[in-house]
């Protein structure tokens, strides 16, 4: 079975490279391999379908290859990283990176995720021409989109109400942190950026870049909703 899908490999792992180029080939997809960040700026972006690349790249890293793709083009990506802090899975998130797996990881998990990916894409476009409309029901505690229900923690829930009460306003990390943790946000502290990115990743199934960041500012909430 064939696809009409690009996907484009970045990473200096030449094992990794062939072991994928290999295996999403006999999934359908056309594969294109780049063993740096260099040489897949310098590719026509247009035709890749989905981006996977790794965080720990020689010369141009990982984190620098997104910010400079997103600068022109909002190709899904899927980032590989073998860090295990949080910081730098946060930081790809916030830079413009859909989904991220650690290594090493398995082969069908990351299909898994481009196809969910490419489902989310293919969503997000369908959205662009259809009416939008998040609606959040304080009393049962529940959000919907259109007719969808939102499956959300109930952090999560509260954070999207707390934006939602300022929709289309800047809302800091220190105000959300007061509202939903009774203190001032640390200056070195993720889990608002965690929570933010979480909760924009499930927006971001019905409505292109729901919550956007507003850097040294905060958060913005620019989904429609009543």
């Amino acid at each position: 079975m064939t696809t009409n899908k690009h996907l484009a490999l970045i990473d200096d792992d030449s094992d990794i490279l062939q072991l994928l180029s290999q295996y999403m080939s006999q999934q359908g997809y056309e594969v294109s391999a780049f063993s740096d960040g260099e040489s897949f700026l310098a590719a026509d972006i247009s035709q890749f379908s989905l981006a996977i690349l790794d965080l720990s790249l020689p010369g141009i890293d990982g984190l620098s290859v997104c910010r400079q793709l997103r600068q022109s083009s909002d190709l899904p990506v899927i980032m590989l990283t073998a860090a295990s802090d949080d910081l730098d899975r946060i930081l790809g998130l916030e830079l413009g990176a859909d989904d991220y797996m650690g290594k090493p990881f398995n082969p069908r998990e990351l299909l898994a995720r481009v196809k969910a990916l490419l489902r989310r894409v293919e969503t997000r476009a369908s959205a662009a021409n259809t009416e939008i409309q998040l609606s959040i029901n304080g009393q049962m505690r529940t959000a919907m989109v259109n007719d969808q229900l939102l499956a959300l923690t109930g952090a999560e829930f509260d954070l999207l109400t707390l934006l939602a009460q300022q929709q289309g306003q800047v809302v800091s990390k220190d105000d959300i942190s007061k509202a939903l943790h009774g203190r001032s946000n640390s200056p070195f502290e993720r889990a608002i950026d965690t929570s933010v990115s979480r909760l924009r990743a499930k927006l971001a199934e019905y409505y292109p870049d729901p919550i956007q960041n507003v850097r040294g500012k905060g958060y913005v909430l620019v989904i429609p909703c009543q």
